[in-house]
């Protein structure tokens, strides 16, 4: 699918989507914790709100490849920061690099639920960064 114009939603709705869920844990104190770690629970909600992606609009919705796409790319954008401390800006800058070209050229469904998905796990990251610094 390609569009003729940068689209605003798969760029800001992933991303918003995984900044607020990561800010969860640290506004309320009952969100648990597994291992003393904050992500799992926020990423949990990411994966329960995926299926979603099925009702975008089109040309990307109305495809449950979109959705795999989607849980796969979290899963290898998350599982890698168990062991790599710096894997996130990893992460984030290959979002942002895929965010300026993708739209321009013609992928399948499950690529394009590759972006989404490090979008989500990139505000995920972010939102986590500024939870625990800021709130």
């Amino acid at each position: 699918m390609k569009w003729d114009e940068p689209p605003l939603w798969p760029v800001m709705a992933p991303s918003l989507a995984g900044f607020f869920s990561a800010c969860i844990p640290h506004i309320f104190d009952w969100v648990p914790r597994p291992w003393g770690w904050v992500l799992p629970a926020p990423f949990l909600v990411l994966v329960l709100l995926s299926p979603l992606l099925y009702f975008a609009p089109k040309p990307a919705g109305g495809r449950i490849e979109l959705v795999l796409g989607a849980n796969v790319a979290m899963l290898l954008a998350l599982i890698p920061q168990l062991f790599l401390f710096v894997w996130f800006i990893i992460v984030i800058l290959s979002w942002i690099f895929q965010s300026m070209y993708v739209w321009r050229h013609n992928y399948p469904p499950f690529r394009i639920g590759t972006w989404l998905g490090l979008g989500a796990v990139s505000g995920l990251f972010i939102g986590d960064l500024f939870a625990h610094f800021v709130l």
